[in-house]
């Protein structure tokens, strides 16, 4: 079986925004230049949630995920009057996003912090007490993987595989080149698979 052949359990992916959001953010971006704090409070708004989630994926559920969205938004009213509009608003974000969370998962490698026992959120599992246990272990498995990831890798193989960016936005995203992305993502697919089926042994009866 090839490394990249594991199955990756997607802990509500991230969909693509449509042209409509799109615009509509743009447009408040636009807002926001001009000090239209109405527009900020709309932008937040409109995509809070996506934010919390893209963190949790990168950091993982920790008591400080809160201030880790405000320092978000904090660097995202810094950053958006340098926004030209050269890529989409969501590939802008999620740069903010991964310098957000790299600097925190530096700290917490340093400072060796123990996440809480809560996985990021997901959508419930039907009312089957069971397929919820097991869509619990599977979020708890996925993200003891993600943990032994170095925080680069991390970066690109959650964008990856659970926002669904592609190659190209996900360089932009990280300030970085084409050929990076790809090979740690390469390398980060081999870890995390080795690191998942080590974990399933250590769970398996």
């Amino acid at each position: 079986m090839s490394a990249e052949a594991l199955p990756l359990p997607r802990l509500v992916p991230t969909p693509p925004p449509t042209t409509q959001v799109e615009a509509r953010l743009m447009r408040l971006v636009e807002r926001i230049k001009k000090d239209d704090v109405l527009a900020f409070e709309e932008l937040y708004r409109l995509t809070r949630d996506d934010v919390a989630r893209t963190l949790a994926h990168l950091v993982g559920r920790r008591s400080d995920l809160d201030d880790l969205v405000q320092e978000t938004y904090i660097r995202l009213l810094k950053a958006v009057p340098n926004f030209r509009g050269e890529s989409q608003f969501r590939t802008f974000l999620y740069r903010v996003c991964a310098n957000v969370a790299l600097m925190h998962l530096r700290w917490w490698r340093r400072r060796k912090e123990d996440l809480t026992d809560e996985p990021p959120e997901q959508e419930a599992a039907g009312h089957d007490p069971e397929r919820a246990a097991q869509a619990a272990q599977a979020s708890r498995l996925v993200h003891q993987a993600l943990e032994k990831l170095s925080a680069k890798k991390r970066v690109v193989f959650v964008y990856h595989e659970l926002c669904g960016l592609g190659p190209e936005e996900i360089a932009q995203a990280c300030g970085t080149s084409y050929n990076t992305v790809r090979s740690r993502l390469h390398h980060a697919r081999l870890e995390f698979t080795a690191a998942m089926r080590e974990l399933t042994r250590e769970v398996m009866p």
